[in-house]
């Protein structure tokens, strides 16, 4: 056996340090009730809807024919590749940033983490509103054509592309950088120092060592990534103007578009057809959920000289400082680009509404507070906000009292039956990432006489719970035996040392409803209850309401950013540990 061989052997175990498995105090009867919440949401809301739209493709002879013949569908579809390529950017750009400054110190990764974090809880509605602010192809309003001198608009689909893409991608990489920033800081030491030993290559230490420990964070990011790109809808809505929007929508937005033209058997074969593309694409995710991240280095080994290593730690601790210094031009750079869109967008709604509509926002005319007076007069968009809150909060709860018991019964692999276990993870997976328009047709007919509000907390709750059943199952799998009552108070135990995989969870919830515009859209709901669709409509007039709209999307946006800011320290552990210790 050679070396590098026999250096593969020896790591082995480490990339499979889960809990093991062990005999809990509930029956099989009892973990059916557990789950028996979680699935008749998830089969109610999603599954059984799909497969009625699985029949409809197929009730009128030639429709799918239809669909795969038409240039236009095929060109959507397209589009929505393009997206999953643009999920894959934003996980290497994070894995990217967090390997630039994984020995950055304490003081500039929270910085870091702060910053890349917070367009996380901005509504797309309002990231692509600040993209479309910021590279207006006219040189009077964007930032971008004013640098180069000149107008954009000869640039086409192109230009368009790059704007939706970096504005993707600003929104989403900080969720990824998070999650490999804190699992390259814990990944056991001890890896990398035998890598050495045995004379591996650096090239080869990344491919054996590093990317099989990040396994469990890269599927984790990726999921999250691919969840939001199988759901934009909003970003290009507001983000691109409606004569180009055709150039680069999705399925999704072609779908919502041309459902009528199509058909009901030709808009379901569609909807089946992008469904499929994304349920593949979200099962690659399965390849790195089983895997493990060993988060606790190991104790300090004694030194030749026969110390207790401290010495040696205190060096390393100073060479980290010293190299965190080095980084911290790099950090300030990504900090300003981080915060710029921000600062568009607040700068904007300080000035008066026609002088935003004719030059950029960085023009140096005096401020003016009258577009957030004008939008806390609004009782419209005042009762929005309230019914909007207590609608996400009424999802916080169902999710979590579906969720929880759910995740307890998946993470003890012996409560299912070994053949059962991995396809009911596969279909969670595939359940948080399938596109709404997939179930939105017969789902708007059987809800309707539920009565609207109901019906779309119901719809809420039904589709983040997948998601968070998954974040929930990563945190419970890594909860120690040890802490385990193993009686009938297990799952209260379970939760307490999960508590920041919990809150994740609930935070999660609230933020994706508070933010949502198409579940109320594929609804036919009324623009003047849910607090993104009011937003919406500001997009029809979006120059001469820039400033107006601009407001209100920060006082929106301030919600969901308090939220995450009381809420941030067990929000950090439960994305990247799950568990309290």
């Amino acid at each position: 056996m050679s070396e590098q061989n026999a250096f593969l052997f020896e790591v082995a175990p480490h990339h499979d340090v889960r809990v093991p498995a062990a005999a809990s105090g509930l029956s099989r009867w009892r973990a059916a009730l557990y789950l028996l919440l979680a699935v008749l949401l998830s089969a109610g809301v999603i599954l059984a809807p799909f497969l009625v739209t699985v029949v409809i493709s197929f009730s009128r002879p030639g429709a799918w024919s239809g669909v795969l013949s038409d240039g236009q569908a095929w060109q959507a579809v397209g589009n929505s590749l393009i997206w999953w390529v643009l999920v894959v950017i934003v996980c290497a750009v994070g894995l990217g940033l967090a390997w630039l400054v994984r020995n950055a110190g304490l003081a500039l990764g929270l910085v870091m983490r702060v910053i890349l974090v917070l367009p996380a809880v901005v509504s797309p509605l309002t990231t692509g509103a600040i993209f479309r602010l910021l590279f207006d192809t006219s040189r009077e309003r964007g930032m971008a054509a004013a640098l180069l001198g000149r107008d954009l608009a000869f640039l086409g689909p192109g230009w368009i592309w790059l704007v939706l893409g970096l504005a993707f991608v600003w929104q989403y990489a900080g969720v990824a950088f998070l999650v490999f920033h804190e699992a390259l800081a814990r990944m056991p030491s001890s890896l990398l120092r035998m890598a050495r030993a045995f004379g591996v290559g650096r090239r080869r230490r990344l491919w054996s060592v590093v990317l099989p420990a990040l396994a469990g964070p890269a599927a984790l990011a990726y999921l999250f990534a691919l969840v939001a790109a199988a759901r934009v809808f909003d970003l290009v809505l507001m983000g691109v103007p409606g004569s180009t929007q055709a150039l680069v929508e999705g399925g999704g937005l072609y779908w919502w578009r041309h459902n009528d033209d199509l058909g009901d058997a030709g808009a379901a074969a569609l909807a089946v057809l992008m469904s499929l593309l994304v349920a593949g694409l979200a099962s690659l995710a399965l390849l790195g959920l089983r895997g493990r991240v060993n988060w606790a280095d190991p104790p300090a080994q004694p030194s030749p000289d026969g110390s207790d290593g401290r010495a040696r730690t205190a060096q390393a601790g100073r060479a980290r400082a010293g190299s965190g210094r080095r980084l911290w031009p790099l950090g300030g750079a990504v900090a300003v680009l981080w915060l710029l869109p921000f600062a568009a967008l607040l700068l904007t709604s300080l000035r008066e509404p026609v002088a935003a509509a004719r030059t950029g926002w960085w023009n140096g005319e005096p401020w003016t507070l009258g577009s957030y007076a004008e939008a806390l007069s609004d009782s419209a968009f005042t009762g929005a906000l309230g019914t909007t809150a207590l609608r996400a909060v009424s999802v916080v709860c169902v999710v979590l009292l579906a969720a929880v018991p759910a995740a307890y019964v998946l993470a003890h692999e012996h409560l299912l039956p070994r053949r059962a276990w991995r396809p009911v993870l596969l279909v969670s997976v595939a359940l948080a990432a399938l596109p709404p328009q997939a179930f939105a047709v017969p789902l708007q007919r059987w809800l309707s006489p539920v009565g609207t509000a109901l019906a779309l907390t119901i719809v809420h709750a039904a589709l983040v719970i997948p998601l968070a059943v998954l974040v929930l199952h990563n945190a419970f799998v890594r909860v120690p035996a040890p802490m385990l009552a193993r009686d009938r108070w297990e799952l209260f135990h379970v939760v307490r040392e999960a508590r920041p995989a919990v809150v994740l969870a609930g935070v999660l919830a609230f933020v994706l409803v508070w933010n949502d515009a198409v579940v109320g859209l594929l609804l036919n709901w009324p623009s003047g209850d849910h607090l993104p669709l009011i937003l919406l409509e500001q997009a029809r007039h979006f120059m001469s309401a820039a400033s107006p709209l601009a407001a209100q999307a920060v006082i929106a946006t301030a919600v969901p950013v308090l939220v995450v800011a009381v809420t941030a320290r067990r929000l950090h552990r439960g994305l990247t540990r799950g568990v309290r210790r």
